[in-house]
Formats: structure tokens, sequence, C-alpha cells
């Protein structure tokens, strides 16, 4: 039984060697398909006992939000989510890359990390005068894998 293959070629095994954000997006496509396999898929993942929802993001008074927030209020942040923007990107694809050289392998390991990054960019790219415009995949090299796609919001 732990052999099985599900739907996507995923077995126990593989799902287990995954991060908890990984797992969180394959149960999420997999009950998104609402067929059986999907529902086998998203059931396997939930019985195997390891974290598979969207973490919470960090609390305020967590070491890590702080260094997020300072990061995110750098002109170095601007500078990335804007340039990201404007290359037709996610601005988390500048972020993302800020953010991992300057926490290394704790934002890479953090579940939640990623999570409150994109909100935190959310509130950096409104205040900037952006709105929402859909969701795009990442780069792989990112520890997130969409991000949102921001357009200048028009002035009045």
């Amino acid at each position: 039984m732990s052999r099985e293959i599900f739907i996507g070629g995923w077995t126990r095994q593989s799902l287990s060697q995954r991060s908890q954000n990984e797992r969180h997006a394959v149960w999420k496509r997999a009950r998104a398909l609402h067929s059986a396999e999907g529902n086998h898929l998203a059931r396997a993942i939930e019985k195997l006992g390891l974290p598979y929802a969207e973490p919470e993001p960090l609390p305020d008074d967590d070491p890590m939000m702080m260094q997020l927030r300072s990061l995110m209020a750098s002109p170095a942040a601007r500078s990335a989510a804007i340039e990201s923007t404007l290359d037709g990107q996610p601005a988390m694809a500048g972020i993302d890359t800020l953010l991992h050289d300057a926490l290394g392998q704790d934002y890479r390991l953090n579940a939640a990390a990623a999570p409150t990054a994109q909100i935190l960019l959310a509130q950096l790219m409104t205040s900037l005068g952006y709105s929402e415009a859909g969701s795009k995949p990442l780069p792989k090299r990112c520890v997130a894998r969409t991000g949102l796609f921001w357009r200048r919001t028009e002035s009045p």
C-alpha cells in the first residue's frame, strides 16, 4: 500500500518529502479536480499525518516577522518589487531573492515565512499605488510558488 501511486504520479513517500506549502498546493489542486482520483489523493495527504494546511502568517512579535517588516520597508525591497512588476513578473519574484539573501535557510524552511512576506508585500504594493491584477507562477528558484501580479492604479 505504501507503493500506491496516486493521480499525477504522487506516492506517499514523495508527498512526505515535500514541504508543508508544497503539500498544501497539491492537496488544493487535488480537491479542485472534483474527481474520485483527486479526492483519493487529497485523502492520502490528509492521512499522512504531516502538516498540509496553508500556514498562518507569523505573529507580530515573532523575530522573523520583525526582520520581514524591516526588509519590506527598505528601498531595496521597493525597487525589487517594482522592477519585477515592470518586467511582467509577480512582485514576489524580486522580493523572494532579497529575503532569501537576507534570511537564508530560516526563510526557506519556515512554512509561514513566504505567506507572511506575501501579505507584507501586498501592503507595500498597495501603498505604492498598485492594485492586484491576478496571480502568476513564480520562477522555480523562489520559495513561494505563485505571486500576485500588480498594475499601477489609474490616477483620477
